[in-house]
């Protein structure tokens, strides 16, 4: 194989630390973006570093925003009541297509892995909690991915928050005041909320199960 330039080389390595770009279709950005004028690079790169510097978590729901409070929970019409769990940000903007949901989200920032050193001290699981216990939470819906991470993810959520519960509050459902619901029909095992279309995501949310304790 023919030797390439040591900053090619490196910027073959930091696109390939992007999301689902492999080695081929590293080369293809980076030899398009080696054709592109300086003035076009110049604009890229202060794209990139004004979003950086602009854009954070929203302090109360961890939203992806350039405003804080985020726009969503800074949003009146909405229903403070009704929390919608997520992943990532990315899930909040494939949920949004949907037009019956007039809650708000709480984004956790991942999803609990073991094997890869994620714990529920890496997400946020208590800034959830102390969500709840403000007191105007009453129904959380757990709009997880499907795999073996989200299926943990929201089992230790519906978990804890039967544990933090005080007994003389705890409901048919196990969870006290605070009904847990999960995506039902219409979301197939396995599949990532980003990559569902609106109307399957609609019949998951019109759907929605109750968790039941297993207590």
């Amino acid at each position: 194989m023919i030797a390439r330039p040591e900053s090619l080389e490196k910027l073959l390595a930091v696109l390939r630390a992007l999301p689902s770009v492999g080695p081929r279709m590293s080369e293809r950005i980076a030899f398009h973006i080696l054709k592109w004028p300086q003035e076009q690079v110049d604009s890229f790169m202060e794209t990139i570093l004004t979003a950086h510097s602009k854009v954070h978590p929203c302090s109360t729901c961890g939203y992806l925003d350039d405003a804080d409070p985020c726009r969503i929970c800074s949003d009146s019409a909405r229903d403070r009541g009704l929390v919608c769990v997520v992943e990532e940000t990315k899930d909040v903007i494939a949920l949004s297509r949907v037009r019956n949901y007039s809650g708000v989200f709480h984004v956790l920032g991942g999803a609990l892995s073991p094997l890869d050193g994620v714990g529920p001290q890496d997400l946020r699981i208590l800034d959830l909690f102390n969500r709840i216990e403000s007191g105007t939470v009453r129904e959380l819906i757990l709009a997880l991915s499907t795999d073996m991470e989200g299926e943990t993810t929201g089992d230790f959520i519906a978990k804890q928050l039967q544990l933090r519960a005080p007994q003389d509050s705890i409901g048919s459902n196990g969870h006290g005041a605070v009904k847990v619901s999960r995506l039902a029909q219409g979301l197939p095992a396995g599949v990532e909320l980003e990559f569902a279309d609106e109307i399957t995501l609609s019949q998951a949310l019109e759907g929605r199960r109750e968790v039941q304790s297993t207590r």
